[in-house]
């Protein structure tokens, strides 16, 4: 959270539906109340929403929920914990890396959801065993590597998010990080 606000303007939802686990990381633009309210309707509307629909599906939803707010950039993600297979659709500057034996880290697409999108693309991949996704608003510098903080023995996926947030987040904006070990 910002430093001044009292509120964040960044949300993560995180539901588990049957095998497969839906994550979606949200910021909604600037900081503060305007921003929260942004973050709190996407939460909302992801709540309610059909999970189990394409992540394009519910991106596309979630656009239109959000017009004639302060609008967000958004990831989501779909993990099927059984076969390690990985669904990504991302727009604007959530990132989202993959901590494996060969590091990945996905593009978003342009845009602002809520305002304009580009064609939106659903990216497909399986993870292996071990591997450590992470998904981070701006609040933490895109192009820093977190090799060593995600790699400590016997950290939980907490431990993981937390020490990023504390160690590595912006003062003036909100920070916002998801780890899932799988």
């Amino acid at each position: 959270m910002h430093s001044d606000e009292e509120v964040s303007g960044d949300t993560g939802v995180i539901k588990q539906l049957g095998d497969e686990l839906f994550i979606a990381l949200v910021d909604g633009l600037g900081h503060g109340s305007e921003a929260h309210i942004a973050a709190a309707g996407a939460a909302k509307y992801l709540d309610g929403a059909r999970l189990k629909n394409s992540l394009i599906d519910i991106m596309q939803g979630l656009h239109k929920h959000l017009k004639g707010t302060r609008c967000a950039v958004v990831a989501l993600c779909r993990l099927n914990q059984r076969t390690g297979m990985l669904n990504y659709v991302g727009v604007g500057n959530i990132s989202v890396k993959i901590y494996a034996p060969k590091p990945i880290r996905f593009v978003p697409r342009e845009g602002i959801v809520g305002y304009i999108i580009s064609t939106l693309r659903e990216e497909t991949l399986v993870l292996s065993e071990g591997a450590i996704l992470v998904l981070h608003s701006d609040g933490l510098p895109a192009h820093l590597d977190f090799s060593e903080v995600v790699s400590r023995q016997g950290s939980s996926a907490r431990d993981i998010a937390e020490t990023l947030v504390s160690e590595f987040g912006k003062k003036d904006d909100d920070a916002s990080c998801i780890v899932v070990k799988v």
